[in-house]
C-alpha cells in the first residue's frame, strides 16, 4: 500500500519556498535602488536650495527671514506628496560653506535620512534591521548675487 497523494504538496513547497523568497529580495533591492535615486535627488535640491538661500553674504530680510530649515524643506519637497515621505525619516540636511573667507566658494550639503524597507521576507534578508541608513554630499559652487553692504567680505 502506498500512499503518495501528500507528496506533490511537499515538492511544491520545498521548489515554491526559495523562489518567492528570491523574487521578494529582489523586488527589496528593486524597491531600495529607486529609493537611492529619489533620495539623491532629495540631496540635490537641498543642495541648490543652500546655494542660493543661505549665505554669509546675504541682505537681511526684514519680511523672510531665511531660515536654515528651509533647506531641509527644500529637500523633504523633493520626495513629492506621500509615499517617498512616508518611506524616509530623520532626515537632515548640513549646509556648510568650504572657505568662510570667500563668500562665493563651494557649498557642501550633506543629506542623511533612514530608508523603511517594506517587502516582507525581503526587508529581513535585504535590510537585516529594516531600515537602511543613506548619505548623499553635494557640492555646488555658490549662485548668490554679490551684495553690497557691510557683512559681505568681497562686496563691490
Amino acid at each position: 500500500m502506498s500512499d503518495k497523494r501528500g507528496a506533490v504538496a511537499v515538492e511544491f513547497l520545498v521548489g515554491f519556498m526559495p523562489l518567492i523568497t528570491a523574487f521578494l529580495c529582489f523586488t527589496q533591492v528593486g524597491q531600495l535602488y529607486t529609493a537611492h535615486l529619489v533620495f539623491k535627488h532629495a540631496a540635490l535640491s537641498a543642495g541648490r536650495a543652500a546655494i542660493t538661500t543661505v549665505g554669509p553674504c546675504m541682505p537681511k530680510n526684514t519680511k523672510h527671514a531665511v531660515y536654515p530649515d528651509d533647506v531641509r524643506k527644500a529637500a523633504n519637497a523633493a520626495f513629492g506628496k506621500d509615499a517617498w515621505q512616508i518611506a524616509f525619516d530623520r532626515l537632515s540636511v548640513m549646509p556648510v560653506y568650504d572657505k568662510s573667507d570667500d563668500a562665493y566658494g563651494d557649498v557642501t550639503t550633506t543629506t542623511k535620512a533612514r530608508y523603511k524597507c517594506s517587502v516582507p521576507m525581503g526587508k529581513l534578508i535585504v535590510c537585516k534591521s529594516g531600515f537602511v541608513n543613506m548619505q548623499q554630499e553635494i557640492i555646488l559652487p555658490h549662485q548668490g548675487a554679490r551684495y553690497n553692504h557691510a557683512d559681505c567680505a568681497d562686496g563691490d
